[in-house]
C-alpha cells in the first residue's frame, strides 16, 4: 500500500474509532468545564501520541518476531472485534470531569488510551504496512481531526448530540474497514 493510502486509511480508522469514544466525550467535558478548549485539546493529541508511539513500537517487534501472514489477517481481524465492540457497548457515564488543567488531560487520554480500541487501530495497521511513521502521523490527524470537530460542535450543540448513536454508526464503518483489510490479504 502507498504511503498516501496507509495515511489516509490510518487517519480514517482512528477518527472513526474516535467518534463518540469515552476519550473524546471526556476530552469535550473536560474542554467545557476548563474553557481551555485549545489547551485541552492540546494535551489530548499529546498524550494520544505518546500512548501510540507505545503500539507503533509494539507493532514493529511483532512484525519482526511474527509470520506476517497470520499477523495481518489476525490484525484485519482486530478491525472486526473493535466495530463490533463499538456497536454493541454501551458507553454509559461520561466520565468524571476534571478540573486540574493540562496535566490531567493528558494523563488521562494517555491512559485511556492503553489498550483501547484507537491504540489496537494504530498497532494493527503497524503490523500489516512497513511504514510506522505514517501509520502514527495518520492516526494523530485523525484523532486530532475527531477531537477538534467534537469539541467545536459540543462547543455549539452541547447536550443535542446522541454519542451513542455516533459511536454505532463509527462501528459499522470500522467493521467495513476490517472486511476491506480482510479481503485485501486473502486474495493478494
Amino acid at each position: 500500500m502507498d504511503a498516501l493510502t496507509l495515511f489516509l486509511l490510518a487517519t480514517s480508522a482512528v477518527f472513526v474509532a474516535e467518534v463518540g469514544d469515552k476519550t473524546m466525550i471526556s476530552t469535550i467535558i473536560l474542554a467545557i468545564e476548563t474553557r481551555g478548549f485549545v489547551r485541552v485539546l492540546v494535551a489530548s493529541i499529546a498524550g494520544f501520541t505518546v500512548a501510540n508511539v507505545v503500539a507503533v513500537f509494539v507493532g514493529c517487534i511483532v512484525r519482526l518476531v511474527v509470520d506476517l501472514t497470520i499477523a495481518k489477517i489476525l490484525a484485519s481481524m482486530l478491525f472486526f472485534t473493535i466495530g463490533f465492540w463499538m456497536i454493541l457497548r454501551s458507553e454509559g457515564d461520561r466520565g468524571g470531569v476534571l478540573k486540574y488543567g493540562v496535566l490531567a488531560c493528558f494523563l488521562m487520554v494517555f491512559f485511556m488510551e492503553m489498550g483501547d480500541k484507537t491504540q489496537l487501530s494504530i498497532f494493527s495497521l503497524t503490523v500489516l504496512y512497513e511504514n510506522p511513521l505514517v501509520v502514527l502521523t495518520g492516526g494523530v490527524i485523525g484523532y486530532a481531526l475527531a477531537n477538534s470537530i467534537g469539541i467545536t460542535i459540543a462547543k455549539y450543540l452541547g447536550n443535542r448530540i446522541d454519542w451513542n448513536r455516533v459511536r454505532k454508526y463509527a462501528g459499522l464503518v470500522m467493521i467495513l474497514i476490517g472486511i476491506w483489510l480482510t479481503i485485501e490479504y486473502l486474495t493478494h
